[in-house]
């Protein structure tokens, strides 16, 4: 919407057969997760256009970003833990302690950038602003496009 193009999105039973109709030919441009196309694109058998994170990728540094063409486009996959609403704030403080202690190891970055993904540590309290920012987001997204759930 926002680059003004007129493509016809193709189902695909996720980012596994989806790649396969792209190097089958069968589709002419993937949009989706990084972590999905890297190797692809590392092995010369796929073209990586442009990343759509706010921030050029560590993995693929010389592609330009969405935004640099489409002023404001961003998004990206994310992934968090989460427990249940109950767990006890001890238990949740731990985690976060032993998460964000994970994000800081060399090797686990190593693996993660050479991924395509990005450790983002932080606070309980933060992960919650960041999930109730990227709903609002959404959110307006879904209401201009009038994208209804079949």
């Amino acid at each position: 919407m926002m680059a003004g193009l007129n493509m016809v999105h193709v189902p695909c039973r996720g980012g596994g057969a989806a790649m396969a109709d792209l190097l089958s030919g069968q589709l002419q441009v993937y949009i989706g997760a990084m972590t999905s196309s890297l190797e692809q694109v590392k092995a010369g058998r796929l073209r990586a256009l442009a990343v759509s994170t706010v921030t050029r990728s560590e993995a693929l540094p010389e592609v330009a970003r969405v935004s640099d063409f489409v002023p404001g486009f961003e998004t990206s996959d994310w992934a968090g833990v989460s427990a249940p609403k109950s767990t006890p704030s001890p238990i949740i403080e731990k985690l976060n302690k032993e998460i964000n202690a994970v994000f800081t190891d060399p090797k686990f970055k190593a693996r993660l950038a050479g991924l395509g993904g990005t450790p983002f540590p932080g606070s309980p309290a933060e992960f919650d602003n960041f999930i109730a920012d990227d709903t609002e987001k959404w959110a307006k997204v879904i209401k201009f496009a009038g994208l209804r759930p079949d």
